[in-house]
């Protein structure tokens, strides 16, 4: 059921500088700008965002996946990897090393030095934050079955995580993604946020989508973390949304925050869009494919 993932929402306390950063270093074009419906705000369950601004950028590839930045008033006391939900989005560049010494000086905090994922992968990834803490890994993937084409391009992983991994993995389940078997990996980046030891494995496992070369990857975090909470009828803090092509919004059997409806302008296109929520409170917004 679960396809393609055509865009991540992330929201951001100044636009302007939000795109002039992703432009000037990461090579991200802006494609659209305008304000939020009313449609949207009501479909997200977020009605106090209507009318504010937002972005869509793409990468220099032209590769049709969207960062969707929306402007809100600030969450101070957000924090990357220490709530549930949607927590970073896995970006793949051709050079980690030539990416980390460009990114030295700017707007992006690095808060993860380029590094093999075990000591004898040859997948090699770093991690920065973005102008409103936002937080990105930025890979270049072994094999090729996700090279880049740009220096920066498409996302091909988003990262979900709870406390109830059984709930997690059957949520995926449920809306047709196979689960791949949990592995334990070291996430650097989420023990450092957390006073954890640095080397301290995790479980992780991959949602694969019917359709589209982006996954889902689950992650188990200990009990100690915390749901994320935002502020009433307003979008959550950092990555918001991650927006999934479906067949068909009749089959989805997992209940609506509202009625689909049919949405204007990238990435709908004119076609009816609807949100559910995960075990976590994240939200996933669901497009059909037929128009």
């Amino acid at each position: 059921m679960l396809g393609q993932i055509i865009a991540v929402t992330i929201t951001v306390a100044s636009l302007g500088p939000t795109e002039k950063a992703y432009n000037e270093y990461l090579g991200y074009k802006a494609v659209a700008h305008g304000k939020v419906s009313a449609a949207e705000a009501k479909s997200w369950g977020a009605p106090k965002v209507s009318g504010h601004k937002y972005v869509l950028m793409q990468p220099a590839s032209g590769s049709p996946h969207y960062i969707r930045f929306v402007e809100t008033a600030a969450y101070p006391d957000y924090q990357h990897m220490q709530t549930t939900g949607w927590n970073a989005v896995e970006l793949l560049v051709q050079d980690p090393d030539a990416v980390h010494a460009k990114l030295k000086n700017s707007p992006f905090k690095i808060v993860g030095e380029p590094r093999g994922l075990s000591a004898d992968s040859k997948t090699k990834a770093m991690q920065v934050t973005g102008p409103s803490n936002e937080l990105l890994y930025l890979t270049n993937p072994a094999g090729d079955a996700n090279k880049a084409v740009s220096e920066v391009d498409r996302f091909f992983v988003v990262i979900d995580g709870s406390t109830d991994y059984t709930k997690l993995t059957s949520f995926y389940n449920d809306m047709g993604a196979k689960v791949g078997a949990p592995a334990a990996y070291r996430l650097g980046v989420f023990n450092r946020a957390n006073g954890l030891d640095p080397e301290m494995k995790h479980e992780i496992a991959m949602a694969r989508l019917t359709d589209g070369p982006v996954a889902v990857e689950l992650d188990h975090f200990p009990a100690q973390i915390k749901d994320r909470v935002g502020r009433k009828d307003d979008l959550p803090p950092g990555q918001s949304i991650v927006t999934f092509e479906v067949p068909n919004l009749d089959d989805v059997k997992q209940p609506f925050v509202q009625k689909p409806a049919k949405m204007s302008g990238k990435p709908y296109d004119g076609r009816r869009a609807a949100v559910v929520k995960g075990p976590s409170g994240e939200l996933l917004e669901l497009v059909e494919t037929k128009r």
